[in-house]
This record gives structure tokens, C-alpha cells and sequence, in this order.
């Protein structure tokens, strides 16, 4: 049971490619806001304001956005373990250091 548990979780973690991609765009620009405030949030609910932030400069940027389910397995992750919301954002980082 909790060996399934934990193959759910690293196949919802490989899921959420699109939510760390836009991220790493933001972070590529120097847009650090989102970021932050999703790193530090106690919570998702606290969190939500940043994801928004986040989805609308995408938006207006003309970047790709994370699909509707994906930001749906985001949130329930996050409600069951805050952590990931760092985990993704550390991700984001380093994907944009890395793309340079």
C-alpha cells in the first residue's frame, strides 16, 4: 500500500513538467515573485494567489500554461504535502539556470 502510494506520487511528480516549465520561464526572466511567494506559502490556499500571478505574466507572455488537470494534481498534491510546492519551485530554478 505505501509502496503504491509512493509510485503515485513520482508519476504525479513527472506530471507536473508544465507547471516547472513555466516557472523556470518566469525565473529565466528575473521574475522571482511567483516563485517566491509559492516557496514560502504555509499552504496551497495561501499559495493560490501566487499560481495565478504566475498563469497570468505567462499568459500575457505568450508562454505555454500547465493544463487545467495539471494544476488540478498540483493543488491536491500540495494539500496532502505543502512541500512540493518548494520541491517544484527548486525544480524551476534549476531548470532555468540550466536552459541559461
Amino acid at each position: 500500500m505505501v509502496e503504491e502510494e509512493e509510485q503515485k506520487g513520482q508519476k504525479d511528480k513527472k506530471y507536473l513538467n508544465g507547471l516547472i516549465e513555466m516557472l523556470a520561464r518566469l525565473a529565466s526572466e528575473k521574475s522571482y515573485g511567483p516563485l517566491d511567494a509559492l516557496a514560502t506559502a504555509p499552504s496551497i490556499q495561501t499559495a493560490l494567489p501566487a499560481i495565478y500571478n504566475a498563469v497570468r505574466y505567462a499568459i500575457t507572455q505568450g508562454y505555454p500554461v500547465p493544463s487545467e488537470e495539471e494544476l488540478n494534481t498540483f493543488i491536491a498534491m500540495a494539500k496532502r504535502d505543502p512541500s512540493i510546492m518548494k520541491e517544484i519551485v527548486i525544480k524551476a530554478l534549476i531548470k532555468a539556470v540550466r536552459q541559461g
